[in-house]
Parts: C-alpha cells; sequence; structure tokens
C-alpha cells in the first residue's frame, strides 16, 4: 500500500500551494486531481497583497509579478458618467511593499504553481478521482481511480486534505453540511482584446447602469481585459430567474457590453456564464481530514476574494500540518488543539467574508428598493469623497487586501498584557526605513522573534537556547507610526501572524509560557 504524510485532493491554486508550502518543510505528500492538466480559462483574476507578502516565503512574488499586472487603481461609473478614480497605490503605500492588485489569470497562475512544484521534483497524478477514504483515528485510507486505465489504488496517510473544489469528495466524506444559497443573476465572463477608449487604460472599472454590474480588469498591456457582468432581461432588468436554464450566449450581452463601455467594435476570445453562490461548510476538520478552499467556503465575486482565501487556508494548515508530523516531544492533545486551531480561525474569518461580500454584491446588483437607492443616489456621490480621506481610503485598500485578516481570540495568540493598536492574533506590519523593511525574514517558515529597538541578553539568549530566529532592528519612528513598541519582543508564527508581545523583565519567562501552556515545540 502507497503511504504519505498528507494525500492532497485537488490540484488548483489551494492544493498546488499547500503542496508547495508542505514541501518547504520537509513532509512528505502525494496530489491527485481528476482534470489532465491545468484550467484552460478561468474566472479567478486577482491577486491579492497578502498572498504576495506570503508568497514570498517560497520566493515567488517576483515571478508571479512577472507574469501578472500591476492594477495600482480603480474607476467608479454610474449611468456612463465618470464618477471617481480609487488610488490603490497612494492608500497601501504605507501599509504593504505590494500596493496594489495584481491580476493574473487563475489558468496562467496555476500553471506556474505547478511547474514550480514540478522543478523540485513533485508532480500531481492527474485523471484520478477520490472515490472514498476512511478515518482509522492514526491514519486515513484512501481509495482512488485512476481514470487513464480504470486502475484503482489504496494510499495510505496521516492526514487528508480536500482541496476539490464546491463538490468536494472530502467534504462529503466528513459529512460537512455545505450551507448558503445561489445568487440570482446569471454571471457572464467574457475576454476581450483591443477595446478602445477611456475604459481601456490599464485600470479596473465598474460600472453601475440600472441593474446593471460590469467590472473590467485588465491583465496586460495590450488592451487585453476580463469582464464580469450580469445578465439583463428583455425589458433591461436584472434577470433573476435563478432556478431557470438559461441560454445565453455572448450576442445575448454584447449590446449591453458596447453600450456600457461605449464602443462599436469588440474581438471576442472566450465566453462563458455561470451561477455564484455563498455557502460555508459547518466544519472543516473531522480528525485527520480536512478541507480548504471551495471546498469549505465560495463568495460572490465582490472584491476577488475567493481564491486568495482559499490560498491562505492553504498556508494556515500547511505549517501546523508540518508541526504535527515532524518529530517531537508534542502530546496527542497539544498536537489535535493545534490542528483545531485552523478550523477556528479560518472558518471565522470565512463566515465574515461571505456575510460582507454579500452585502458588496446586493449593493451593486440587486434590484430591492435599498441597494437601488444606495447604487443610484449614494455611491456615485459620496465614491469620490473617498480620495480626500486617507485613512477611509486605507481602511478599504486594508480590508480588500486580506491586510486586515486577525486572528485575535484564538488559540495561538496570547490573551492579554498588551497594549495599543497592534495585538496578539494581527499580521505583523510592514515598516519601511532607511535601514530597509521589517519583512526581511518574512521568507523563513518558522517561529520567529523580532525585537525593535535594544534586544535583552536573555532574550538573544532564550532564542539561541530554542533555536528561534531573532531579528532586532534598530528603533526608528515609522516603527512607532505603524504601532509596534520599542524595545518589545515579537513572537511570530510560521505564518508571520504575531503569536505575543512581550515586554519588561520577565519577557523570558513569558515565552517559556507560552510555548509549554500550549504543548508546543519549535
Amino acid at each position: 500500500m502507497p503511504q504519505t504524510d498528507v494525500l492532497i485532493v485537488g490540484a488548483g491554486p489551494t492544493g498546488l500551494v499547500l503542496a508547495l508550502w508542505l514541501h518547504k518543510q520537509g513532509i512528505n505528500f502525494h496530489i491527485v486531481d481528476q482534470a489532465e492538466a491545468p484550467a484552460k480559462n478561468s474566472r479567478a483574476l486577482v491577486i491579492q497583497s497578502r498572498n504576495l507578502e506570503l508568497y514570498r516565503q517560497l520566493d515567488l512574488t517576483d515571478e508571479i509579478l512577472q507574469h501578472g499586472h500591476k492594477l495600482s487603481a480603480t474607476n467608479l461609473w454610474a449611468d456612463g458618467r465618470h464618477r471617481t478614480r480609487i488610488p490603490l497605490d497612494k492608500f497601501g503605500c504605507d501599509l504593504t511593499p505590494y500596493p496594489f492588485l495584481t491580476i493574473l489569470p487563475q489558468d496562467n497562475h496555476e500553471r506556474l504553481l505547478e511547474n514550480r512544484l514540478n522543478s523540485l521534483g513533485a508532480f500531481v497524478q492527474r485523471r484520478t478521482q477520490l472515490l472514498d477514504f476512511v478515518d482509522h483515528g492514526a491514519s486515513v485510507t484512501a481509495n482512488l481511480l485512476s481514470e487513464t486505465d480504470g486502475s484503482k489504488t489504496t494510499w495510505e496517510a496521516a492526514y487528508i486534505v480536500g482541496c476539490d473544489g464546491a463538490h468536494s469528495a472530502v467534504r462529503h466524506g466528513i459529512h460537512a453540511k455545505y450551507e448558503g444559497d445561489t445568487y440570482a443573476p446569471l454571471f457572464y465572463i467574457v475576454d476581450i482584446d483591443g477595446g478602445d477608449g477611456p475604459l481601456f487604460n490599464e485600470e479596473a472599472h465598474l460600472t453601475l447602469t440600472r441593474g446593471q454590474f460590469l467590472l473590467l480588469l485588465p491583465y496586460s498591456q495590450k488592451r487585453h481585459v476580463r469582464l464580469v457582468g450580469t445578465t439583463l432581461s428583455k425589458d433591461g432588468s436584472l434577470d433573476e430567474h435563478k432556478d431557470q436554464q438559461q441560454q445565453v450566449t455572448v450576442d445575448d450581452v454584447m449590446p449591453q457590453i458596447k453600450d456600457a463601455l461605449n464602443v462599436e467594435t469588440i474581438k471576442v476570445n472566450w465566453f462563458s456564464t455561470y451561477r455564484s453562490h455563498h455557502r460555508v461548510a459547518d466544519k472543516f476538520r473531522a480528525n485527520r481530514a480536512f478541507i480548504i478552499g471551495d471546498a469549505a467556503h465560495i463568495h460572490s465575486p465582490v472584491g476577488g476574494q475567493g481564491m486568495n482565501t482559499g490560498i491562505m487556508d492553504a498556508i494556515n494548515l500547511a505549517w501546523k500540518l508540518a508541526t504535527v508530523l515532524k518529530p517531537s516531544s508534542m502530546t496527542e492533545e497539544a498536537k489535535d488543539q493545534l490542528l483545531g486551531s485552523y478550523e477556528a480561525e479560518r472558518r471565522a474569518f470565512a463566515l465574515k467574508l461571505v456575510e460582507s461580500t454579500d452585502r458588496g454584491f446586493t449593493m451593486v446588483s440587486s434590484n430591492d428598493w435599498i441597494p437601488y437607492i444606495l447604487r443610484r443616489w449614494v455611491l456615485p456621490y459620496v465614491a469620490p469623497l473617498i480620495p480626500y480621506f486617507p485613512s477611509v481610503g486605507k481602511e478599504i485598500f486594508r480590508t480588500g487586501s486580506q491586510l486586515i485578516l486577525s486572528y485575535r481570540g484564538s488559540f495561538l495568540s496570547q490573551a492579554a498584557g498588551t497594549s495599543g493598536d497592534i495585538q496578539p492574533g494581527d499580521r505583523l506590519p510592514w515598516a519601511k526605513t532607511k535601514q530597509g523593511d521589517n519583512f526581511s525574514s518574512i521568507q523563513y517558515i518558522t517561529w520567529q522573534v523580532h525585537v525593535y529597538g535594544d534586544s535583552r541578553p536573555d532574550i538573544m539568549e532564550w532564542c539561541k537556547r530554542r533555536n528561534i530566529r531573532l531579528s532586532v532592528f534598530d528603533w526608528d519612528e515609522q516603527h512607532g507610526k505603524v504601532g509596534l513598541q520599542q524595545d518589545a519582543a515579537y513572537l511570530l508564527r510560521p505564518d508571520h501572524y504575531i503569536a505575543g508581545i512581550f515586554a519588561g523583565d520577565l519577557m523570558e519567562t513569558q515565552l517559556d509560557e507560552y510555548f509549554s501552556s500550549r504543548g508546543l515545540t519549535c
């Protein structure tokens, strides 16, 4: 019987990221997918700033940026009039090294990730279906079917992870409910070339006309764009017959596209329609089986959050699986508690995200009277004010780029003893000084301690004894501006969220207590 540490079912972005992060930490895995090859087209286009930050752990960020298109601004149009331009680079420049959206079609993204995996000597077993699996308590056995020759193979693994999308076999295997609903509008996606006019300026554009929602995203400098929109009924209202099987062609939507873009000729490369859903599984884990990405949650397309959230799931789970799989003195109870923090942290965020994207999508698409008033009479007049209120713009950027994501209250976050805006569970804030930035050590997937100012000898000795990386940064006023405390010790998790903030004469004792109380080893 073939054996591995982690059996990964599904080789989309979430599965590939999970595989790459496990490989980096020396964990064996086997990854399978039913598809014969990576997708040839895609709905997901946006890579958010937080994922670019974490992609530095595998030296992937520069390659992503090389193949992607930096989107530094987005524009709002209403009833054919340009209402405002929101400069993302202006609002995000003090928050992250990547103050923009990166547009990279999911199919290109997948190929890039899989090529990196192949370069490491690991490969996806394709045309392979998960038939079922059994959790024996101490291990999992999974039955796989090769669609190439019809052969069946049973694999034994310490853990199984379902990255297998909305119809996940792993989710069905753990008997998780997938609660939510289907949005009424029928969406279309169209890939076009060579457009002309003010909307083809390499920036994003959101147009709101009557019931129509149309988002334009460029992904090259050659006027190559992707349009995402909602179909209209013959009377011009939003088509909300979600229970009907509609046969919509590109010819059906072309008049409204040309009208919204104010163009006469469009070259269409690709067209598709789909229904969008909002659902969250009632559990993300059952003993040795986990679900991540679309297998666990799906969202409206507003904000480009779905794929990014799945990738964050993978990174969150990868270091926890690696921790419990490596030889250590951790008890079974401590291992179970650490793995349980995956569901606690990620499901809570998924629920919040579904709620916020649902509100956003309802506001831009629904024909109910309150969203209509907001869309027609409030948003076009309020949005132009955003550039004049930098704090509001920064908050919008932090939310959309997932920099705002926090695990405050998690089992892994120190409960009390700190003050200020930055708290345990938060993302480590980025600070750029004349000496460089404090993300220089972000490439390491390991526990770390950061000190901004003077490091006490006992902390240096503690880190050496524990084999924990210590980074000391000369104090700069910029550190204070982003909320960091002078001379405090910041304990960082392997995914670079703050586990604890320690100050005073008992820092060494407090750090020991953090690990011992959670049964963790470094």
